[in-house]
């Protein structure tokens, strides 16, 4: 149970980039399918979108948006950007307007 610490009603929960995140006590975060976080810049998937841009890309749509789709042949081949481009473009979307859907 690595990070994650023991919460009411049969359920964990974990903080992870100032997230709080509460599941059950049986999720198993390796076969989830799907990581809770993007590989790249370690935001939390949040939509309908990050589902598929982690399908094609391996990470979350803003990631996919600001480098996959335009570096296409490159980050198929395994090519990031380099950490301090990631911080930047995490910086910038601390600025942006955030819309969040559960659909």
């Amino acid at each position: 149970m690595k990070d994650w610490q023991a919460y009411p009603r049969d359920r964990k929960i974990k903080y992870k980039s100032g997230y709080a995140i509460i599941v059950p006590d049986s999720f198993d975060e390796k076969n989830a399918g799907m990581p809770l976080f993007c590989d790249v810049c370690k935001i939390s998937f949040s939509n309908k979108e990050d589902e598929k841009t982690y399908k094609a890309f391996k990470c979350c749509s803003s990631c996919a948006d600001t480098w996959a789709y335009s570096h296409k042949e490159e980050w198929l081949k395994g090519w990031r950007p380099e950490s301090n481009k990631i911080k930047v473009a995490i910086q910038k979307r601390l600025f942006m307007n955030p819309y969040i859907a559960f659909e």
